[in-house]
């Protein structure tokens, strides 16, 4: 699966479902015809197109506020509430409804203080104005993102200039301290492994809490025990399309299913990777609907 192109197209995916589609029909008459044992044939297809018809219209389109508590101190004096968001992937297929829908599901929930964690567009950047209804949410302490490798596919440096005029704050290879009540926290974050050149931050110190924005799981490769208190990551879109009891199909990472999915402690680094908001290659999702990402974080 190649994920490093620039003008995404499901062409290829939409011709396969539609065959796809086609063969089932075909199929479940046949077996209606026929009768007897063909009838659980017939039975079989229509759960095929039900499951199929699932995926592309409706399971891409059910939003899932996840919440999850993470004491990134041994005595958390205060609980700082952030929402994170990776994977947008704003392009010509993503309507702009979908995006007014995400960001108004934002502004909702009342958070502190919003992470993206990258891919912001596909890769053509004129799609990013997609995500004005996001950029007028105002924070009381702050908006900070990274960038992920599909923003760096047409113009990374006109991404970085729009996220930061819409009042964003750039975290790629830096760190930044917030005060919460009268407690310091040290975000930072790392450029993308694909097209980027990462370089971890310094850590002030063991005592202050210190949360890292990476795009990819991979970056947790050349990680240890100590570095990081909790390390937000993306890119991988929890498989995006996901079995039962088998899981995940694919993961884009060198960690594998190690990395696909949800809270993780990989190199003895406490990780959470989010399934994302949008698609790649195929405009599909299975039991891994897209989510938006409620952290309650003790410091």
């Amino acid at each position: 699966m190649n994920l490093q192109i620039n003008n995404q197209s499901f062409a290829i995916f939409d011709v396969a479902m539609a065959g796809l589609a086609v063969l089932g029909v075909a199929l479940a008459l046949l077996g209606w015809w026929l009768g007897g044992w063909w009838k659980l044939v017939m039975y079989l297809m229509i759960l095929g197109l039900v499951t199929l018809a699932y995926g592309i219209w409706i399971a891409p389109k059910r939003l899932k506020i996840t919440k999850i508590r993470e004491i990134l101190v041994k005595s958390p004096k205060a609980w700082i509430k952030a929402v994170y968001i990776a994977d947008l992937h704003a392009d010509k297929h993503k309507p702009l409804t979908w995006h007014k829908k995400v960001a108004k599901a934002i502004d909702e929930l009342g958070a502190d203080m919003l992470l993206v964690g990258g891919d912001m567009v596909v890769g053509d950047t004129s799609h990013l104005d997609k995500l004005d209804d996001l950029a007028k949410i105002s924070f009381p302490y702050g908006k900070y993102y990274i960038l992920g490798n599909h923003d760096y596919l047409d113009n990374p440096s006109e991404i970085t200039n729009q996220m930061e005029t819409w009042g964003f704050v750039n975290l790629v290879n830096r760190a930044h301290t917030v005060v919460f009540q009268g407690l310091e926290m040290q975000l930072a974050g790392l450029d993308e492994t694909l097209y980027g050149q990462p370089n971890l931050p310094n850590r002030d110190s063991l005592e202050k809490p210190f949360l890292l924005l990476g795009h990819e799981p991979d970056v947790l490769l050349d990680m240890k025990e100590g570095q990081a208190d909790l390390v937000l990551c993306g890119h991988t879109h929890g498989g995006q399309i996901r079995l039962p009891i088998i899981g995940s199909v694919f993961i884009p990472s060198k960690l594998g299913r190690r990395a696909d999915l949800g809270h993780r402690v990989i190199n003895g680094v406490p990780t959470f990777i989010t399934r994302g908001l949008g698609e790649v290659l195929c405009r599909a999702r299975l039991l891994c609907q897209p989510e938006i990402v409620v952290l309650e974080l003790g410091i």
